[in-house]
C-alpha cells in the first residue's frame, strides 16, 4: 500500500502554491515567509503513515543577493575567467544572456559547480514526471514518498519543480520554486539539480527559435495578494525534453525544425514516450517506453531474481541511453564539459553580437556618406517643392476667401449666420491651407530619410536585454526587469514623424487660436449690434410716451442713430477682422513655408554627419572585442 500523501512534503509545497503568506521580493531573490508559517512542527503536522521531515532555514540564510555577492570566493585557477566575465559583461551587456553570463559565473565560484538540467515537458505533465522518477529512482531500493509525490504532484507546470539531492526526503520550501531534496545517487555523483517544468509548445511559435528557449525556461512566481505575478527566467546547463504519443513528436518536430542551436546541440536532448519497434535514438533525440521501464522497476524491486527481466525490459524501454546522457561528466577535465559548453556558447553569442553591432554601424556609416550628387539632386528637389507651395499657398487661399461661402459671411448677414463662422474658416484652412504642399513635403522627407539624410527611427523593444518579464493579471500591463530588481514599466514607442510638420502645426495653431477669436468677434458683434438697436429703441419709446411734446418722427431718430451707429461699428470691425484674418493666414503659410525650406536645406547640407558618434561605437565595440577575446584565453587555460 502506498504511503500517504496527506505528510509534510505534500502539505508544505502545495502551500506554496496557494498560501498568501509566501511571497517573492525581487529585490532580494529570495523567499520569505510570516512567522505564521514558520511554528515547529507537532505531531498534529504529522500523519501516523510515514512522512518526509522538513528542513527549514534559518533566518541567516535568507540574505540578499548583494550580501551574497560580496562573500564570493572564487578558486585560484578559475580567478582570471572570472573577472574576464564580469569585463564581458560590462562592454558587451547588450550582446549577451546576462542570467546564462550569471549562472556560468556561480559554477565558477567552487571546484565543483552545480550542474542545472531541466526536463520540460512538450504537451504531457504526467510523462515527465514519471520519467524524471525513472532516472532518479534506486532500483535496489523499495519505493520511496518522493517518488509517490512526484507522480501525484498536480500544482502549477508552470511554477516548476526543483529537484536537489539529499541524505534524506526533505521539502525546501524558501527556495526561488518549490524544491524537494531526493537522495538519488545520480544528482549526488553528478551534483546535478533537476527542474522540472513545461515549455508550451503547443503555442506554435513563429519565426527562429534560438537556444535560450530550451536553455533558458521560465517559471511564475506569484508576489502579493493582489494577483499580480512574475514570469522568472530560470537557466540550465542542459535541457530534457520530454513528449508523449505522436502528439508530443510532432510538438519536438514543430520546435527543433526552426530551431537555430549551434554549439547547444549537444545541451539539448529529446525523448518521447511513444512505443515504437525500433528504438531509434540519436545524439539529441530517442523513444522511450515510459510503461515498460516502470514495469521493469516495479518488477525487479519485488524480487532480485527477477534481474533478468527487468535488464530486458529496462535496456528495450530505452530510459538507460537518457540517464547516461544525465549522468554525462568527464573527471579529468578541471572544468566540467556542461560548463565548458555554456561558456564557449555565451561568448560566441557576445562574439556574435558584437560583430552584428558593427556591421549595422558600419552600414550607418555609409549610409551616412552621402555623395554631393545626391545632396544637389534633393536640393533642387527641395526648390521644386517650394515654388509648388508658394503657388499653391496663393492661389489654393484666393480661391478660398473668394468661394461663395466666404463671402457669404458679409457683416449684415452675420445676424443669421454667425454660428456658421467657425466652419466656413475651418473648412478653409483644412482644404484651402497648403494642402498638396503638405503630401509633398512628406514625399520629400521620405526621399531625405531614403539617401540617409534622416536620423533612423529607434530599436524596438525586442532588442532590449529583458532578463524577466512581469504581468498584471488583473490589468494585463507588461513590465520587464531583471532579476532581484524593481519591475520598470515597458516605454512607450515614438510617434514623432520623420519628416517636417510645420506646416501641420501651423495649421493647428490657426485652427486653436484664429478660429475661435474670428467666431467670439462675430459673436460679440451681433450681441451689440442687437442690444444697441433694442436698447435706443426703447429709449426713443420712453421719449414719445413720456413727453407729449415731442412727435413720433424726432422719437424715432433717436432709434435711428443706435441702429445707424451699431450697424456702421459691425461693418467695420467685421471687415477689417475678415481682412486682418486673411493675411494672417497667407502670412502664417508663407512663415510655414519658409521655415519647412529652410529646414529640408539644412538637412540636405548637414545630414548623415555624425562622426563624433561613430568614433564613440569605434572605441565601444573594439573595446568589447579585446573583453571576448581575453575571456577566450583565459577559458582555453582552464584545461
Amino acid at each position: 500500500m502506498p504511503p500517504n500523501l496527506g505528510g509534510p512534503l505534500r502539505r508544505n509545497l502545495s502551500r506554496l502554491a496557494v498560501d498568501g503568506t509566501v511571497f517573492y521580493c525581487p529585490s532580494c531573490a529570495t523567499w520569505r515567509r510570516t512567522l505564521s508559517t514558520t511554528r515547529p512542527i507537532t505531531r498534529r503536522d504529522a500523519p501516523s503513515s510515514p512522512s518526509l521531515s522538513v528542513c527549514r532555514r534559518p533566518a541567516s540564510r535568507l540574505a540578499t543577493s548583494s550580501a551574497i555577492n560580496a562573500s564570493k570566493n572564487v578558486p585560484p585557477q578559475y580567478k582570471e575567467l572570472y573577472d574576464a566575465l564580469d569585463e564581458v559583461r560590462e562592454a558587451a551587456a547588450e550582446q549577451v544572456n546576462l542570467s546564462r553570463l550569471q549562472l556560468a559565473q556561480r559554477g565558477l565560484e567552487t571546484e565543483t559547480p552545480v550542474i542545472r538540467i531541466a526536463v520540460l515537458g512538450l504537451n504531457d505533465a504526467v510523462a515527465t514526471r514519471k520519467l524524471v522518477r525513472l532516472l532518479l529512482a534506486d532500483p535496489l531500493k523499495p519505493r520511496e514518498e518522493w517518488e509517490d509525490f512526484l507522480e501525484s504532484h498536480e500544482a502549477d507546470t508552470s511554477r516548476g519543480l526543483l529537484i536537489r539531492y539529499g541524505e534524506e526526503s526533505e521539502t525546501l520550501p524558501n527556495d526561488l520554486v518549490p524544491t524537494i531534496a531526493v537522495p538519488s545517487r545520480i544528482l549526488q555523483k553528478g551534483n546535478i539539480e533537476i527542474l522540472v517544468s513545461s515549455l508550451g509548445a503547443s503555442a506554435e511559435p513563429t519565426g527562429v527559435v534560438t537556444a535560450d528557449t530550451f536553455l533558458v525556461p521560465t517559471v511564475t512566481i506569484q508576489t502579493s495578494h493582489s494577483g499580480r505575478h512574475n514570469y522568472v527566467r530560470y537557466p540550465v546547463h542542459r535541457s530534457l525534453l520530454c513528449g508523449r504519443g505522436v502528439d508530443g513528436f510532432f510538438a519536438y518536430s514543430r520546435l527543433i525544425s526552426r530551431s537555430v542551436l549551434g554549439k547547444e546541440e549537444d545541451s539539448v536532448h529529446a525523448a518521447v514516450d511513444l512505443s515504437v519497434k525500433d528504438k531509434t535514438r540519436t545524439g539529441k533525440f530517442s523513444f522511450v517506453n515510459i510503461d515498460q521501464a516502470e514495469k521493469a522497476l516495479d518488477m525487479f524491486r519485488e524480487s532480485v531474481q527477477n534481474a533478468t527481466e527487468y535488464e530486458r525490459g529496462w535496456n528495450a524501454s530505452g530510459v538507460q541511453p537518457l540517464v547516461d546522457w544525465l549522468a554525462l561528466t568527464q573527471m579529468s577535465e578541471k572544468l566540467d564539459p556542461s560548463l565548458r559548453t555554456l561558456l564557449e556558447s555565451l561568448l560566441d553569442a557576445a562574439a556574435e553580437g558584437v560583430r552584428a553591432k558593427e556591421a549595422a554601424r558600419n552600414r550607418r556609416q555609409e549610409l551616412e556618406t552621402i555623395p554631393d550628387e545626391v545632396r544637389d539632386d534633393l536640393d533642387r528637389s527641395v526648390s521644386i517643392w517650394a515654388e509648388r507651395a508658394h503657388t499653391e499657398l496663393r492661389d489654393a487661399l484666393g480661391e478660398g476667401f473668394a468661394s461663395k461661402r466666404w463671402r457669404g459671411l458679409s457683416w449684415w448677414k452675420l445676424f443669421w449666420r454667425v454660428d456658421d463662422v467657425g466652419m466656413i474658416t475651418t473648412d478653409i484652412l483644412d482644404k484651402k491651407y497648403l494642402f498638396q504642399a503638405e503630401k509633398e513635403v512628406i514625399w520629400t522627407g521620405g526621399k531625405l530619410q531614403q539617401a540617409g539624410l534622416l536620423e533612423e527611427p529607434h530599436g524596438d523593444l525586442e532588442d532590449l536585454p529583458l532578463e524577466t518579464v512581469s504581468q498584471d493579471s488583473e490589468t494585463g500591463e507588461p513590465a520587464v526587469a531583471e532579476e532581484g530588481q524593481d519591475l520598470v514599466p515597458i516605454p512607450e514607442k515614438a510617434t514623432t514623424p520623420p519628416w517636417p510638420t510645420i506646416i501641420t502645426t501651423s495649421r493647428t495653431q490657426l485652427l486653436d487660436t484664429t478660429v475661435p477669436s474670428l467666431q467670439a468677434l462675430a459673436q460679440r458683434l451681433v450681441l451689440f449690434s442687437v442690444s444697441t438697436t433694442t436698447m435706443t429703441s426703447a429709449l426713443s419709446g420712453l421719449i414719445y410716451v413720456s413727453t407729449a411734446t415731442t412727435s413720433l418722427y424726432e422719437a424715432c431718430t433717436v432709434a435711428a442713430v443706435g441702429l445707424i451707429y451699431s450697424l456702421r461699428r459691425q461693418q467695420t470691425k467685421w471687415e477689417t477682422a475678415r481682412h486682418f484674418w486673411e493675411e494672417e493666414v497667407r502670412e502664417e503659410g508663407r512663415t510655414a513655408l519658409k521655415e519647412t525650406e529652410q529646414l529640408l536645406r539644412t538637412l540636405v547640407r548637414e545630414g548623415g554627419k555624425r562622426v563624433a558618434e561613430a568614433d564613440e561605437g569605434d572605441i565601444s565595440v573594439q573595446q568589447a572585442k579585446a573583453t571576448i577575446e581575453r575571456a577566450r584565453k583565459a577559458l582555453e587555460d582552464v584545461k
